[in-house]
């Protein structure tokens, strides 16, 4: 089992400790009564006012001190009644506000900065989304040092009880010993008779932008809660789960599998009874559709898991636009009146807290053109101990942001599609320039550091490239086995892009030179791709464009591989050439195909887009017919333009299907993330968008 989150327990005020005390003594002469006449009314006088003084000095500190140990009065301003959300659901608290007056926002955390803010609040304000850019380049200088000054004086929030998950009778609930569930925030079960502690849950309320108890912050369930947290699910009708973590990350286990194992079964856990009834697995993120029905009643709820599959077992993602993409799904599908999304990790803290505070932000931005992470991760921190726990979390919320705010909404229904691309079309007023130029040009905003080309720069692999400036990134290059002896043998300008259901399900790659073609095969053979696509003619314009790494008629051996042709198709659009491919050490063959689309112009894109939409119905039809596990190779001269186009239509045009949603630009964007320059013109970009356009009169492709 993973050790425990790092950081001591916090330690809550004792209150049997003694405070300071002063013992007066007042000796009086019993037969001088003459004195006490005159001393009597001064020392009552005196008192009173001592006592008055003393009562305003408690009131005053008590509307001031944001670390009083009594639990109501650090509540209230945190969830005062907002006339709103779910205040009343559970045992989230939610008074009348203190200290609020008619005008105040409602936002809880707004709330928070008018009565009881930190110190570190009044120094780190809400930030405008215009200088949001470069507040988080100052934050980067230096190695991230103004970061990391930034989040370490973050208040840790831990001057509230957590009573009830130190009961021993909940301890066994408890995931880490020292990630809690603090009382005034927890979420209270109903009590099932005469089972102590069946009240307890490890889950917290937190706020969102103007909504209270939004969410509820929970740990990855373990076997002895199954029940305890589909119970949750039922009480606080909750209509969506998100999960961002594996069951298991390095060996360790981090959530137990708390539903049925395939769908149309049946589990039972508690008084809940849970139904599997779907599971879509995409490429990032897996979505599951359960039925809810509790012991004695006949009323069935839908609840849908949405598991972030893409988090990586350390650190943070490379590039955010995944993971907004996958909360857009999630915010998309969770009914406005269900009650709060459910969100956990392996603790509920880490990435549980950085997916709460960038979808509270998200919202924030829509209304208040600002971000408010500090405040916010200051006001989880008040509702669940650790929330965003590390400095890279922190950070990647930021990127994250800043990603949302340059992307914009570029999500169309694939209904509204014709009239977003006749407004695309259209030139910007005052700009002289198109909106698809315009969009276009911010796909270019993402900075690529020469540390990101190790390999690809390296002396012994640079006559490798067929471009100077088109390499693959280190973190998505593919790694060939290393021959040894021979330095760099690891190396092909070549990357893994994630499909729309599959991760690396394609390679994208330059056209082979001579000196590459060996390597070529062995990525073939050694990432068991089996289906080739090539977009371009051998030569074009006069230059090569790409070395012809195929034998045409007899047999050739290709360093370890003898590549065998067996058959050639001409089809209208494309050639089809068949190969059995045998490792000549130890004799294992297979059969690999080779698509070869002729129909691409040698300048510009094709006249219409019908003609190469077939022909990715029917490479990918070939794969599902034939094909192996492993990716489809992709390849052009460079490896980018055409590449990418094809790429990008054959995700748009899926993700189309299957939710009836068009996002170009976050599509290419994504891509770009894992191998640059995809989709190289503007003019490739406009393609993506008409073929796309094309694809809606005829909805038969990719149907299983």
């Amino acid at each position: 089992m993973r050790p425990a989150p790092s950081g001591e327990l916090p330690q809550r005020p004792n209150p049997m400790d003694p405070t300071d005390v002063t013992d007066v003594n007042i000796e009086g002469k019993p037969n001088d009564m003459e004195m006490l006449m005159i001393v009597g009314p001064v020392i009552g006088a005196v008192l009173l006012v001592v006592i008055s003084l003393f009562l305003f000095l408690f009131v005053w500190k008590r509307r001031r001190q944001p670390k009083s140990p009594d639990q109501a009065q650090v509540t209230k301003p945190l969830m005062a009644d907002l006339g709103g959300g779910h205040g009343s659901v559970g045992g989230g608290g939610g008074g009348g506000g203190v200290g609020i007056i008619p005008a105040a926002p409602s936002d809880p955390v707004e709330m928070r900065r008018l009565n009881f803010q930190t110190p570190g609040m009044i120094s780190h304000p809400p930030i405008p989304i215009s200088q949001l850019g470069d507040h988080i380049e100052i934050l980067k200088g230096n190695d991230n040092q103004k970061f990391s000054q930034e989040y370490e004086s973050i208040e840790p929030g831990q001057q509230f009880t957590w009573d009830n998950s130190n009961l021993e009778i909940n301890k066994p609930k408890n995931r880490y010993a020292n990630v809690i569930a603090y009382d005034h925030s927890r979420v209270v079960l109903q009590s099932v008779e005469n089972v102590p502690g069946s009240d307890y849950i490890n889950a917290n309320f937190c706020d969102g932008y103007r909504k209270q108890n939004a969410y509820i912050a929970t740990q990855g369930p373990l076997p002895e809660t199954f029940g305890d947290f589909w119970r949750m699910c039922w009480e606080q009708r909750s209509a969506t789960v998100v999960m961002m973590t594996k069951l298991e990350e390095r060996t360790r286990i981090k959530c137990d599998q708390y539903w049925p194992p395939r769908v149309s079964a049946t589990e039972t856990y508690g008084i809940m009874h849970v139904t599997l009834t779907d599971v879509q697995e995409l490429a990032t993120y897996t979505v599951r559709t359960f039925q809810l029905q509790r012991s004695g009643s006949l009323d069935r709820r839908e609840v849908r898991q949405f598991q972030f599959t893409a988090w990586p077992d350390h650190g943070v993602p490379d590039h955010p636009t995944p993971f907004l993409m996958f909360l857009r799904r999630v915010r998309h599908v969770n009914p406005p009146e269900a009650g709060p999304i459910i969100v956990h990790c392996s603790a509920g803290v880490g990435r549980t807290g950085a997916f709460i505070v960038i979808d509270a932000m998200l919202e924030r931005i829509k209304h208040d053109r600002t971000v408010d992470i500090y405040g916010h991760v200051t006001c989880l921190r008040a509702q669940r101990n650790y929330m965003v726990q590390t400095e890279d979390q922190y950070i990647f919320i930021h990127d994250a942001l800043l990603e949302a705010v340059m992307a914009g909404a570029s999500e169309v229904p694939a209904r509204s599609l014709h009239a977003h691309i006749q407004k695309l079309m259209a030139v910007e007023p005052g700009d002289n320039v198109t909106g698809m130029e315009l969009e276009f040009k911010r796909l270019a905003n993402i900075k690529a550091q020469p540390s990101r080309f190790v390999s690809a720069n390296l002396p012994v692999n640079k006559f490798k490239n067929r471009l100077v400036n088109i390499l693959p990134f280190e973190s998505s290059r593919v790694c060939l086995q290393p021959l040894r002896g021979t330095e760099g043998s690891d190396y092909i300008n070549a990357s893994f892009i994630d499909g729309y259901r599959y991760r690396y399900a394609y390679i994208a790659t330059q056209g082979p030179l001579q000196e590459t073609v060996d390597d070529f095969w062995r990525m073939l053979w050694e990432h068991n791709s089996t289906i080739v696509v090539m977009l371009t003619k051998l030569k074009e314009m006069g230059r090569e464009k790409c070395y012809q790494y195929w034998p045409n008629e007899r047999s050739q051996r290709y360093q370890f591989y003898v590549v065998d042709p067996i058959a050639e198709y001409n089809m209208p659009q494309y050639i089809l050439r068949e190969f059995k491919v045998t490792d000549a050490r130890d004799g294992q063959s297979r059969t690999i195909r080779q698509f070869q689309f002729i129909e691409w112009p040698e300048q510009g894109v094709p006249k219409s887009g019908e003609g190469f939409i077939d022909f990715i119905g029917q490479v990918h039809k070939t794969k599902e017919q034939f094909g192996q596990d492993g990716p489809i190779t992709v390849h052009c001269s460079a490896g980018v333009g055409r590449t990418g186009v094809f790429i990008t239509l054959s995700q748009v045009l899926e993700r189309m299907q299957y939710e009836g949603v068009v996002d170009m630009f976050q599509t290419v964007r994504n891509l770009r993330a894992q191998r640059p320059a995809m989709v190289q013109t503007e003019e490739e970009y406009r393609f993506c968008y008409l073929a796309s356009l094309e694809y809606l009169d005829s909805f038969d492709h990719f149907v299983d």
